[in-house]
């Protein structure tokens, strides 16, 4: 699996992830884009497989995991698609998932991970985050649970604003390859930042 991770307040949405994909045939490619930003409301990042990642975000992405032109949907049209291709997924029962999709949805930001396991079906589920009020901030984090803690810890280390984030996340994957060989030190990051209040949506 892969490593994408976000956080969510009331003043932003970053999304982080790191770049490297294991193919089928056990080689590795390096500078591998998991993270996109759709439109200027959504982001999207990818973890798992990703063959079954093409099929969950297909509305948005092309084979060659660019994204398609010209996606104007809301936050919660992109919810909507993904959740409808989420469900026929869970139901084919072979697939691998763990991906995101977080951003503005007029009012706040929020966000939804994609869960599903192949061996284990009944931990497959859609999870639901945003912060609860403007001085709360959300972490996302689809991989390792060890990742979780140590972004959790570099948070605390390195404080929650936009470059201690960065700090924190890239802390994160120093540590995490010394036990997951499916990650490596390449970051990505794509942000949304809360529109201007007088600003139409």
């Amino acid at each position: 699996m892969s490593l994408v991770q976000a956080v969510i307040c009331d003043q932003f949405a970053l999304v982080c992830g790191e770049q490297q994909l294991t193919l089928n045939n056990g080689s590795v490619l390096h500078n591998f884009r998991k993270i996109f930003k759709l439109n200027e409301h959504v982001m999207i990042g990818l973890s798992g497989s990703m063959d079954d990642n093409y099929y969950l975000f297909q509305d948005y992405l092309t084979i060659d995991f660019e994204i398609k032109e010209g996606c104007s949907d809301s936050l919660m049209e992109v919810f909507d698609k993904v959740t409808a291709r989420y469900r026929e997924m869970t139901e084919q029962g072979e697939c691998d998932v763990f991906s995101l999709v977080c951003g503005w949805n007029g009012f706040g930001f929020e966000g939804k991970t994609f869960y599903i396991n192949s061996q284990f079906g009944e931990e497959s589920r859609i999870t639901s985050v945003r912060p609860e009020h403007e001085k709360d901030a959300k972490l996302i984090s689809c991989g390792d649970n060890r990742h979780f803690d140590n972004f959790m810890a570099g948070v605390y280390r390195y404080g929650a604003e936009l470059y201690g984030l960065q700090k924190a996340f890239r802390d994160t994957l120093a540590q995490g390859v010394m036990f997951d060989e499916f990650i490596d030190k390449n970051a990505q990051f794509e942000l949304i930042r809360r529109p201007e209040r007088d600003a139409e949506y």
